[in-house]
């Protein structure tokens, strides 16, 4: 692959921290014992379907490109987009997707069922300064939950025990969880995260039965959603 190609993507394989980020840092709402419970489970689950990408810190990182049809004539054969309206910002953003064997550990494009898809997402914008950024990458984790949203933009990630909602921040620079759930893996009886409505509104975290996490992995488009992708 030619290395024109990867810079495209680079800058955005590095953007999930802001996902645990965000945990760890959001102001906590809850009686006392809930308190103890949210910080214990924050302390032993801390990935999540944007954790990859967030480590490398590129999260807002403005880009070379003067546009986002730059980056797709960028791409390398193989490599996928699909331009995308993501909720929480007006503006449309690119999704762009590896090539099924450009990475041994990272999912890209892959062929299912006469639909192209991905398993590994990388998010450009241009933010509200005018600037192409990239906001953040997604991987989806468990086999056949692909990168997919529902008909108000709001993208869905399940990684095996998370239940993952995002948008966009109002500036169009950074992903965010709208929804975080996470099942508890030292017993895998209850769940812990929290949910909002918008990007403006505070994350506090509680504790969730794992009747209701249940419930809220239910609301994912799955196949309906799967957002389809046109390969260079």
């Amino acid at each position: 692959m030619k290395r024109r190609g990867t810079q495209a993507v680079a800058g955005l394989f590095a953007a999930g921290m802001l996902a645990v980020t965000g945990l760890v840092g959001a102001q906590v709402v809850v009686g006392a014992q809930n308190v103890t419970a949210v910080k214990y489970a924050m302390g032993v689950n801390k990935s999540s379907g944007l954790s990859e990408s967030g480590n490398a810190g590129e999260v807002g990182t403005v880009t070379k490109y003067k546009s986002l049809d730059e980056i797709v004539k960028s791409l390398d054969k193989g490599w996928g987009y699909a331009y995308v309206k993501i909720a929480g910002y007006p503006e449309k953003a690119l999704a762009v997707a590896p090539s099924d064997d450009a990475f041994a550990d990272r999912s890209g494009i892959v062929y299912r069922d006469g639909k192209t898809v991905a398993g590994y997402v990388t998010i450009y914008t241009k933010s509200a300064n005018g600037k192409i950024v990239c906001a953040g990458s997604l991987k989806t984790g468990v086999s056949k939950n692909y990168f997919n949203m529902d008909k108000n933009g709001v993208i869905y990630v399940l990684p095996g025990n998370n239940y993952e909602t995002y948008f966009l921040s109002a500036d169009g620079t950074e992903l965010l969880h709208k929804d975080f759930i996470q099942v508890d893996k030292n017993t895998m009886e209850t769940a812990w995260g929290y949910t909002r409505a918008t990007n403006k509104d505070k994350t506090v975290e509680r504790d969730f039965t794992l009747a209701e996490f249940q419930e809220y992995c239910k609301k994912a488009p799955h196949e309906e959603g799967y957002v389809k992708f046109t390969v260079k």
